[in-house]
């Protein structure tokens, strides 16, 4: 993958970003009881919009249910002021946007923040070579891969950089690179943002 330095600026405010550091995992949206660290069963809420509406907040979430071993990773929609079980999630794939009100998971990212493409800050700092189906890239040491999508690839969280909407982020072959492109769900659709018009979700807290 070609190395370019970018610098994302994003258009619509509201993206959210945390430097509590804990444990990252998943919790069922039905036990899910809060955003802050001291309530049991956390998740991070990741941006407190969706496309703008400041009356719903956004959360990464996956199936749960699925029995070929794979995972696909979309966005969740949840109402402010309402329970974490009112959660919706909406799952980009082949094309389309997915709905689904029950059997998903939402995220706890622990500390965690939004960086560019080839942003290498964080913690640990720089990218790792990642190997997977016969090719070679290199990701962020500090971010979060979920997956295996259906070849077998990693599935990385990321942010459209326009409309600040949480969706997944996979690497494709074209030609003799690999390229990122980030999946967001949005208006019965899957929407496909190309480099460098994104963000990945990494972990730990921020930097001064």
């Amino acid at each position: 993958m070609k190395s370019r330095n970018v610098l994302l600026t994003f258009g619509i405010i509201g993206v959210v970003f945390s430097s509590q550091t804990f444990a990252a995992g998943w919790v069922n949206k039905n036990i899910a009881q809060g955003t802050s660290p001291g309530a049991n069963y956390y998740v991070s809420m990741l941006v407190d919009h969706e496309f703008g509406d400041k009356n719903y907040q956004a959360y990464l979430c996956r199936e749960n249910d699925r029995s070929d071993g794979l995972t696909n990773v979309g966005k969740a929609i949840v109402r402010k002021g309402q329970p974490l079980s009112t959660a919706v999630c909406y799952i980009p794939w082949d094309g389309k946007e997915y709905k689904r009100t029950e059997n998903f998971d939402l995220f706890n990212a622990g500390g965690f923040k939004w960086v560019g493409p080839n942003d290498n800050t964080g913690p640990s700092g720089g990218y790792a070579n990642y190997f997977s189906s016969g090719w070679a890239y290199d990701i962020h040491l500090d971010s979060y891969a979920f997956g295996p999508d259906r070849i077998g690839a990693p599935i990385f969280a990321c942010l459209d950089g326009r409309t600040a909407t949480v969706g997944k982020l996979i690497y494709t072959q074209i030609g003799s690179d690999l390229v990122g492109r980030c999946y967001v769900p949005m208006g019965g659709r899957e929407h496909v943002v190309l480099y460098p018009n994104y963000a990945k979700l990494v972990s730990g807290p921020l930097k001064p």
